[in-house]
């Protein structure tokens, strides 16, 4: 090896050894800075659910659309913790005409906080509110509070139309839906867009562990995949009976048609979905019962094994599952038993059917 040679073997193994150490400060003086502001957590990941092998279970697609722009009709409410005496809003007078952020769940979510040097208004964080809304259909929920956020009693609101200023915004991330956990490589998405916006706001961010984030994703995740169910029931109906005629059936039992599918909805919401085939020789109703996401699935199954009965001995149509295979009484009552005891686990993992919290998880 000549001399020229060995000169460049040493000019390169020290330039990468000083691009590595430099990583290595910057990753541990922003891990120092979080520490000494917002301290450690020991807290376990969600649902209380342990192991880490994977899922044997598979995910079903859901069987009736859920509108993922406007999310869960939810009441809204302040995340505050109010002591006695003290009104939360003595402080923050402009705030008065903010919309409260609903309450976001952490089971569900991971938070990023970015607080800003000095305050913002919106006009700060529009562009990335507008742009960046979702990640492979995981919601992003932006809040913005005139406080700074790092103390019990922090007031967050809807960061979309905040009017006033703000010394922080909190960036919420959707940890798994039906299209799976959270990812790396989605993290890593979220996070560097969001140390971007720090940087040109000239902001501090606070954000999780990468590992521990993807371990809870995966770890909920799994869960959900366990309690997913979509039940689909068919009504075979002879060609010679007019749709017209199945269509006033289904009026006449509460059915209601929006573009090509029929949806039963009571106050709750929508309790069960279901598509008109049309082939030669037959005609197919095909309903299915989005069990996660129907606030009533077990009076679904009754409504829409009424309907279904009522055809049969009007016109002779059977009731089928997803096989093809005619369905008997005993049959019934035992998909009936089967759904009432998985609504059962749904509930009492925390995730009652129709529920807000669980329309965001198995959206």
């Amino acid at each position: 090896m000549n001399d020229l040679q060995l000169t460049l073997l040493i000019v390169g193994g020290g330039g990468i050894a000083a691009m590595i150490g430099y990583n290595w400060w910057q990753d541990y003086r922003l891990r120092k800075q979080a520490s000494e502001r917002f301290g450690e957590t020991d807290q376990d990941p969600l649902l209380n659910t342990a192991g880490s092998g994977k899922s044997a279970f598979e995910r079903s697609e859901p069987g009736f659309a859920q509108e993922f722009d406007n999310g869960p009709d939810l009441e809204p409410q302040v995340e505050i913790d109010q002591t006695a005496g003290s009104t939360p809003f003595e402080s923050a007078d402009e705030s008065l005409h903010n919309a409260p952020q609903v309450p976001i769940d952490k089971r569900l979510f991971a938070e990023f906080v970015i607080r800003f040097e000095d305050a913002k208004d919106a006009n700060n964080w529009k562009s990335l509110v507008d742009g960046f809304e979702q990640i492979n259909r995981k919601r992003i929920v932006y809040s913005a509070s005139p406080d700074t956020g790092e103390g019990g009693e922090t007031l967050w609101f809807n960061a979309g139309p905040y009017m006033g200023t703000a010394r922080s915004l909190k960036v919420s991330v959707q940890l798994a839906n039906r299209k799976g956990p959270l990812s790396s490589i989605e993290f890593s998405e979220v996070l560097g867009k969001l140390k971007r916006f720090a940087e040109d706001q000239n902001a501090d961010i606070e954000f999780p562990e990468m590992k521990e984030v993807v371990a809870k994703a995966e770890t909920l995740d799994q869960a959900a995949a366990a309690l997913d169910t979509l039940l689909g029931l068919h009504c075979l109906l002879p060609e010679t009976v007019q749709e017209s005629t199945a269509v006033d059936m289904l009026a006449v039992a509460g059915w209601v048609q929006k573009g090509h599918q029929w949806f039963l909805n009571d106050s709750s919401g929508t309790l069960a979905s279901m598509v008109i085939h049309n082939a030669p020789g037959k005609r197919l109703l095909s309903f299915s019962i989005d069990v996660p996401n129907s606030p009533e699935p077990v009076k679904a199954l009754g409504d829409i094994v009424t309907v279904c009965h009522g055809m049969n001995e009007k016109f002779g149509a059977p009731l089928m599952d997803d096989s093809g295979r005619t369905l008997s009484t005993q049959a019934i009552e035992d998909i009936y038993n089967q759904l009432i005891e998985r609504v059962r686990n749904l509930s009492d993992s925390g995730f009652k059917p129709g529920s807000p919290v669980t329309r965001i998880l198995f959206s």
